[in-house]
């Protein structure tokens, strides 16, 4: 799938995980969800994500810059021993190695993101919102076992899972789906606006 539709599908998403909610709750309910949607793809070097981050966007900066950061997370580590740093090292050297669709794709890059978020919000009255970045994460996933290539789901092993029923990259399935997802959200939005 493309970016604009795992968007979209984070958006609809934080909009059903944010409805009846304060507005402030909303909003970072709806990020959330929408960078879980998008995270991802950080490991290709033209995911949504990564043309915020990279300067230039191809593979070797790519590896280069999520190398720089695993190291700069493990001298943090070194320094105060605390375990959220050595887990976001290994998962920016996982991003620096890993081809797209496997590592981040896979349970295993799952869990551990989904074991950051938390250890970062876990002191804070922030929980919904690593719940919505999971569920938004967990869409993109399930999304792309829509599409031919699949996704290397028990990496390390190399089996790409698909389902049976395909829809193409970019093809019309896709645009219908994009639709869909921008008419729920807006149906949601008018819904939630009314109840304010």
């Amino acid at each position: 799938m493309t970016g604009k539709t795992h968007t979209a599908m984070g958006m609809a998403i934080g909009l059903t995980l944010a409805f009846k909610k304060p507005v402030e709750a909303q909003l970072a309910l709806i990020t959330a969800s929408t960078l879980g949607a998008l995270a991802p793809d950080l490991d290709h070097p033209k995911g949504e994500l990564n043309q915020k981050l990279l300067l230039i966007n191809n593979n070797f900066f790519k590896t280069i810059f999520y190398l720089i950061i695993g190291i700069i997370f493990l001298s943090i580590y070194i320094q105060n021993r605390s375990s959220i740093f050595i887990l976001l090292g290994l998962f920016s050297f996982a991003l620096a190695t890993s081809s797209h669709r496997s590592f981040t794709h896979s349970i295993i890059g799952f869990l551990l993101f989904s074991a950051i978020i938390r250890l970062i919000l876990m002191d804070s009255d922030l929980f919904p919102i690593d719940a919505a970045f999971i569920i938004g994460y967990a869409s993109h996933l399930l999304t792309d076992c829509f599409t031919a290539k699949g996704i290397k789901l028990f990496y390390p092993l190399k089996t790409n899972i698909a389902f049976p029923l395909k829809v193409k990259n970019n093809g019309f399935g896709e645009k219908f789906i994009f639709i869909l997802l921008i008419l729920y959200s807006i149906v949601v939005l008018i819904l939630n606006l009314g109840n304010q």
